[in-house]
């Protein structure tokens, strides 16, 4: 009895405390300097990689692959690694799972980077980027205050159904990648999942089958029994999964378009990998919903707040909300109908053939969020001011990803990420507005000396 109290202890002094404010992860430490390295790192190999004609030295369709690969970790991974970070320093236990899971899905696509393309000039930035990956992901867990995480999740938390469902998934995962090694394994040839891949063997199928999948089956059986760890590791393969559906998504497009007559790549497995990750999405809210947001009644360090009023920076968004939305209908329909006079040249470095995806994509990415926020503020609905940011965001990530992928620049592309900007800006006037009365309120009045 005397050793297993003692035992305990140990292991209690041994983990990082919860500090003041109830913040599962301490405010300071080496992993935000690796992550935010990592993230610098990964936009200027990622862009250099998509870029830079020549580069690459593999073949074609795994050079497409890459590409697309390299474009997902800047548009998707860079930014849910960021906002995770900073709200993660705020308090909010959620993005400690969802910084996690940012930072495993660069490892993975580190990984991938390093030994699916020959060796080239962005060899030691690849190195590096899985480097500061690796050790992100190591010392995020290492300062984590997992037993206090664990803690925070409600008792309705649908653990076992989470469990099933990471079981179903990885058997899946395992059979398909044994479905083509087995065969493989009596033939005295070139496996048939390699031809035309110009690889030895498979990244992919090894770190799967050695590391991820086996890890993932041990924490969801963790996760079964409510064991801290497995709320952690889960958690953070959620996120990771989500944001690796949707950079196969991307990955296949590309690798299809480099090489339309590659077995290797299909354009048919990227809106079934779209799918997927809306069901990751689906999966990692339903986990998520149970780690609440609020700590001893107050609103948790990092959430956004619910709007009390519509103060002028309110009525402001919405009009710039309005026309940006007006603007995204004009034109896309533009695009769908003529291209917008523009000519079909300008995809040539794009899986497109026309421009109807293109402006089917301005409509859905563009038109659809900004009114959808706009609906928000003049229903007073609670999430208006979270819409309001996600929309900005969401007009200048659309930016630069055309700067990207088209390649070509014209004046109206920094008016149009200067819009998504001010809608950023707007929504923290707002934000602001709303939040004075009760830092007022909050305040000690002063009392005149006697």
């Amino acid at each position: 009895m005397a050793m297993s109290a003692t035992t305990q202890l140990q292991s209690r002094s041994s983990r990082p405390a919860a500090d003041a404010t109830g913040a599962v992860l301490r405010r300071g430490g080496v992993a935000y300097w690796l992550s935010g390295l990592l993230a610098v790192t990964v936009v200027v190999t990622c862009l250099l990689t998509f870029l830079v004609p020549g580069v690459l030295h593999g073949t074609a369709v795994m050079n497409g692959s890459a590409r697309g690969t390299a474009l997902t970790m800047v548009l998707l991974g860079v930014p849910v690694l960021a906002v995770s970070m900073a709200l993660a320093r705020a308090g909010s236990a959620r993005a400690v799972l969802s910084w996690l899971g940012a930072a495993a899905f660069m490892l993975y696509n580190s990984v991938m980077l390093v030994f699916a393309t020959p060796f080239n000039r962005l060899f030691l930035l690849d190195v590096a980027m899985l480097a500061l990956a690796a050790w992100s992901v190591g010392t995020l867990v290492w300062q984590t205050d997992v037993a206090g995480l664990g803690s925070r999740f409600t008792a309705r938390a649908p653990v076992r159904g989470v469990a099933v469902s990471v079981w179903v998934i990885v058997t899946l995962n395992s059979l398909a990648w044994l479905i083509r090694i087995l065969p493989a394994l009596a033939s005295s040839g070139q496996a048939a999942f390699l031809r035309g891949t110009g690889l030895p063997t498979s990244p992919g199928y090894i770190q799967d089958l050695a590391l991820w999948l086996p890890l993932i089956a041990v924490a969801a059986a963790w996760l079964w029994r409510r064991r801290a760890w497995g709320f952690l590791i889960i958690g953070g393969t959620l996120v990771m999964w989500v944001l690796e559906s949707a950079g196969i998504a991307v990955d296949q497009w590309y690798g299809h378009a480099a090489d339309p007559a590659s077995p290797v790549a299909s354009a048919a497995l990227t809106p079934a990998f779209g799918a997927l990750a809306l069901a990751g999405l689906v999966l990692t809210y339903t986990l998520f919903r149970s780690l609440p947001g609020r700590t001893h009644g107050r609103l948790a360090a990092g959430q956004i707040p619910m709007a009390g009023h519509r103060a002028w920076p309110a009525w402001a968004l919405a009009g710039m909300l309005l026309l940006a939305g007006a603007a995204g209908v004009f034109g896309g329909i533009s695009l769908v109908r003529d291209g917008f006079g523009m000519p079909l040249t300008w995809l040539h470095q794009t899986p497109f053939t026309s421009w109807v995806w293109p402006g089917a994509a301005l409509l859905i990415g563009v038109a659809v969020p900004q009114f959808t926020a706009l609906g928000l503020i003049l229903s007073g609905h609670r999430w208006a001011l979270a819409g309001g940011y996600l929309a900005g965001l969401g007009l200048v990530l659309w930016i630069v990803m055309q700067m990207l992928v088209l390649q070509r620049y014209f004046f109206l592309q920094p008016v149009i990420a200067a819009a998504g900007a001010t809608e950023m800006l707007l929504a923290w006037l707002w934000q602001r507005a709303d939040a004075a009365p009760d830092d007022r309120a909050a305040r000690p009045a002063h009392r005149p000396a006697h």
